[in-house]
């Protein structure tokens, strides 16, 4: 599995102070993406809900897949947390 972190946008949210949305893409081969999926989408969705990060798994035309997680630096820390944990199981 590869990783890298692509865009880094910084926006002023009136009295918030900085909000910061990062970008990190993941190259992953099939099947890790499907035990990343789950039965039905059940484990991403999950994924999705838990760390508030959106998550975007390329179609699998290819064998190896792009997985783009986007939000907050602590939403991309959780779901990359929670995937890392899904291939330690």
């Amino acid at each position: 599995m590869m990783s890298s972190v692509d865009d880094n946008h910084v926006q002023l949210a009136a009295g918030d102070g900085p909000n910061v949305t990062l970008t990190m893409r993941l190259l992953m081969q099939g099947k890790e993406v499907g035990s990343i999926i789950g039965r039905g989408g059940n484990t991403v969705k999950k994924f999705r809900e838990e760390s508030k990060a959106k998550i975007n798994i390329s179609d699998s035309s290819c064998p190896e897949r792009i997985v783009t997680v986007t939000g907050s630096p602590e939403a991309i820390h959780k779901a990359f947390q929670m995937i890392t944990d899904k291939f330690e199981e």
